[in-house]
């Protein structure tokens, strides 16, 4: 099952045997599970014959509740693990690197650390449930921070103030334990604008990042030989056959990435619905349908239906045929309920009023006499 967020080999360093963990991209377990994450690392220590644990982080954050797993799986694993930053080790990528009884980073690395956030619905009591849960997530977050030595009230105001640090300042406060040389900084352009959504994120560590993403690959083809010259009578030659079709975007990659956006659009809600309207071929595509969905969550809210949107987006409807449905809803609405700023008819109780003449009356008489 394709989980592109994460790998597990083993690798000789030196005279030793490790296995290591390349955390590189935005944290979720995206259709595998905890347990069999457990389970791959496992496999790789024993064929490895491993006597070490190497994580290697280069990751925006992500999924608390999936990094906090693999935070309490190294930490209890008999093996010894080293944590290694080599870029960013944002919010719950940073949970991870505090597994490691050695915790290194490059002289230009970062590391952010704030609070966890969730969307949540539901009664007063279920928010409240949802808030004491956050809070629990809170205090587990504090506890793996507090490896670094520092007390618990500093660590909460740093996680208050959204807080980067860099490297030096890391190993000043004990978040890592031993720096290396500079290294050449790269991210995903998924990551990279995740990570600028963060607040306070480094302007020197966004452009570093772009410039890294922006450099041309290298190109390992050959000069092409210039073509001989063609006769001014060439023979007929077939029709070149088609280019092939283009390679579908990997499904859990682009899972992964309809709710990032629909986070970032505040329309979660609308997430399922964009993932079974959607083919989910290619980013283009999913992203076109994120913006119908926020359209569509704009419309229903301004019609007072906001619990209609979801269903019209699964329904594959586009922006005009739910305006249009709206419309029809808001006729019916009006029609079924009319709405007047005239004064009330008295009741039947009351004593009749003088109306003054009645024109459809008049009209109706004199059609009778006529008809005489």
């Amino acid at each position: 099952m394709p989980r592109p967020w994460y790998s597990i080999r083993a690798k000789t360093l030196g005279d030793e045997r490790v296995a290591e963990i390349l955390i590189y991209d935005e944290i979720g377990f995206w259709g595998t599970t905890a347990k069999a994450f457990v389970n791959e690392l496992d496999a790789v220590v024993a064929s490895a014959n491993a006597t070490r644990i190497l994580v290697s982080i280069n990751s925006p954050g992500g999924n608390v509740f999936d990094a906090n797993a693999i935070y309490n799986t190294l930490l209890r694993h008999p093996l010894p693990v080293t944590t290694r930053v080599d870029g960013v080790a944002a919010s719950a990528a940073s949970l991870i690197f505090m597994a490691g009884g050695e915790r290194i980073m490059p002289g230009n690395a970062m590391l952010m650390i704030h609070h966890a956030w969730t969307v949540a619905a539901g009664t007063a009591e279920e928010l409240r449930a949802e808030a004491d849960m956050m809070d629990k997530v809170r205090n587990g977050v504090v506890t793996a921070y507090a490896r670094s030595g520092q007390a618990d009230d500093e660590i909460i105001a740093m996680m208050d103030a959204t807080t980067w640090l860099d490297a030096g300042e890391a190993m000043d406060k004990g978040f890592a334990t031993a720096l290396e040389e500079p290294v050449k900084l790269a991210a995903s352009a998924r990551a990279v604008d995740l990570l600028a959504r963060h607040k306070g994120v480094p302007a020197a560590l966004l452009a570093e990042l772009d410039d890294a993403d922006s450099d041309p690959a290298p190109s390992s083809q050959p000069t092409p030989e210039p073509s001989p010259p063609v006769p001014e009578d060439p023979v007929p030659q077939p029709a070149p056959a088609p280019p092939p079709p283009p390679v579908p975007a990997n499904s859990a990659e682009m899972v992964a990435h309809v709710y990032a956006e629909c986070r970032s659009r505040r329309i979660p809600h609308m997430a399922e619905g964009v993932l079974v309207s959607s083919d989910l071929t290619d980013r283009t595509s999913v992203n076109a349908r994120v913006a119908v969905a926020e359209q569509v969550a704009g419309l229903c809210l301004a019609a007072s239906v906001p619990d209609r949107a979801a269903d019209f987006i699964m329904a594959g409807l586009g922006v005009e045929q739910v305006r249009s449905r709206l419309l029809d809803h808001m006729f019916e609405t009006r029609n079924a309920n009319p709405v007047s700023n005239l004064q009330r008819p008295p009741s039947p109780s009351a004593p009749s009023q003088s109306s003054g003449p009645n024109p459809s009356a008049i009209y109706a008489a004199r059609k009778t006499l006529s008809a005489r």
